[in-house]
């Protein structure tokens, strides 16, 4: 079965202090025998996307940041095509991504459970 898995992100400035927080909400297509597998597939397939930027190479504004996974908002059973999926042993496939700017760190995390928010929605 497939699945589309919404994943929060979000920048964390590592030298300066936030009065919002960049959110980018980036959607996987999962392939998974069931909901829960896939739920784990795409927190995996999430973690594996952050940039602690420990090294500093990740800038926000001119500002050091963190790339870091805040967690899974949906998952959603993708109804089947009558055409053939033409990829081979996939796991997981980014699909799209939103951007978004909440004003607090409970606002980002609110949104990773699916929580109503308040949100500038930038792209």
């Amino acid at each position: 079965m497939l699945y589309c898995s919404h994943a929060i992100f979000y920048f964390k400035l590592l030298e300066a202090a936030q009065d919002s927080f960049l959110v980018h909400e980036n959607i996987y297509l999962i392939e998974a025998e069931d909901e829960e597998t896939a739920a784990r597939l795409a927190v995996d397939l999430a973690k594996a996307n952050e940039d602690t930027s420990e090294d500093g190479h990740l800038e926000l504004n001119e500002q050091k940041a963190a790339y870091l996974f805040a967690g899974i908002r949906k998952i959603i059973e993708v109804a089947s095509s009558p055409m053939p999926i033409n990829a081979a042993g996939l796991v997981g496939l980014e699909l799209s991504y939103s951007q978004f700017e909440v004003d607090t760190l409970d606002q980002v995390l609110a949104l990773a459970r699916g929580d109503m928010v308040e949100v500038l929605y930038r792209e």
